[in-house]
């Protein structure tokens, strides 16, 4: 297939490495303030690809700036982006996308099509490509840009994939399936937002580290962040989660059944607490950061994630104060008021998310 790939982070670059090592026709979109981190990949040819352990070298160099040059004849484009972002690049892609075309969000889910379809009735654009998410990124994965080498530690193994339009469900599903055989079809798209596991696990925790991280500015939330004690309030954040989808009519699974369905824990490890398999995960544990305060952790998770789920549970019935906590004590700390800049219901529009 031809396959774009928007974005140029560590899943995105993943992706275009892994999409074209099956044998797709790829290319990558990044920004011109960014392409000269490509410089090594396009000197060598390539990047060095080590997947899950497997080592090879994948002749991958089509990198561009131009948006209508990357996405144009694009079967699948894949959205691999920051959610703080989905309203700028859907503005750039707008005028160049076709129907036929797949725009995939590979990302944590953040109603990005909701969001990019809201762009398309400011812009005054009637066209309507299909929109498909999943709950999470596809990888677990970092890149070396310096020596051009995609570290891919885990091809996640099980994904919550939905179409924002349900008649195209199945037509979208067989695509994306063919080159994300670990995606399971799921008709809420509520349920595939719920189950995005960040929200959940790193604002809490971050937010109660934030005095190690100003003091050190070298901080391993995974590893030693999420303590016995820290865990409580992902938990707390956990039952709240899993009460909004009781009241939306379905069970979502819980931050332990979760992350090993996906693969980043050993299912062996059932039994164990989970701040210790996040300590130990060999996944988990060599991811790095946050070593500011001001981070995606917070800015991010909240605002696209926690806002979210808490305007939710005012419109549905669902108390969410452990999720509230977060949200007013991150805005006191970082000096902005999240619940005003945040992702709610209203600005989604209820007739697009099923809340009307």
């Amino acid at each position: 297939m031809k396959i774009a790939i928007v974005g140029s982070g560590n899943g995105a670059v993943t992706a275009a490495v892994d999409m074209t090592n099956q044998g797709h026709e790829v290319k990558l979109y990044c920004r011109n303030a960014s392409i000269e981190k490509f410089d090594k990949a396009i000197e060598q040819g390539g990047f060095h690809f080590h997947n899950e352990g497997e080592e090879s070298f994948v002749n991958f160099t089509q990198v561009s700036d131009d948006i209508e040059e990357v996405i144009s004849d694009a079967e699948i484009i894949q959205v691999i982006i920051p959610s703080t972002f989905i309203e700028y690049y859907a503005r750039i892609m707008a005028p160049f996308i076709n129907e036929n075309q797949i725009v995939f969000f590979n990302m944590a889910a953040a109603m990005g099509s909701a969001r990019f379809i809201n762009v398309l009735e400011d812009e005054h654009i009637e066209v309507r490509p299909h929109f498909a998410e999943v709950n999470s990124l596809t990888y677990g994965t970092r890149v070396d840009f310096d020596n051009a080498v995609v570290d891919l530690s885990l091809n996640v193994k099980k994904l919550y994939f939905s179409s924002f339009y349900q008649d195209q469900l199945s037509d979208d599903f067989e695509k994306v399936e063919k080159i994300y055989p670990s995606i399971v079809k799921e008709e809420n798209l509520w349920k595939t937002n719920l189950e995005n596991g960040n929200p959940e696990v790193h604002p809490g925790p971050t937010l109660l580290n934030v005095g190690r991280i100003d003091y050190s500015g070298d901080f391993s939330l995974y590893k030693e962040g999420i303590t016995k004690h820290t865990v409580r309030l992902l938990h707390a954040v956990e039952l709240e989660r899993l009460s909004l989808g009781r009241r939306l009519g379905f069970e979502l699974q819980t931050a332990k059944e979760a992350r090993i369905q996906r693969g980043y824990l050993e299912r062996n490890d059932e039994d164990e607490p989970l701040n210790r398999l996040f300590n130990e995960s060999p996944v988990f544990s060599q991811i790095p950061g946050p070593n500011k305060v001001k981070n995606r952790y917070l800015t991010e998770d909240i605002a696209y994630g926690l806002v979210l789920w808490s305007s939710l549970g005012r419109e549905i019935g669902v108390e969410t104060p452990n999720i509230d906590a977060i949200i007013v004590i991150a805005s006191t700390i970082l000096e902005r008021d999240f619940f005003e800049e945040g992702l709610t219901i209203d600005e989604l529009g209820r007739e697009k998310i099923g809340l009307d």
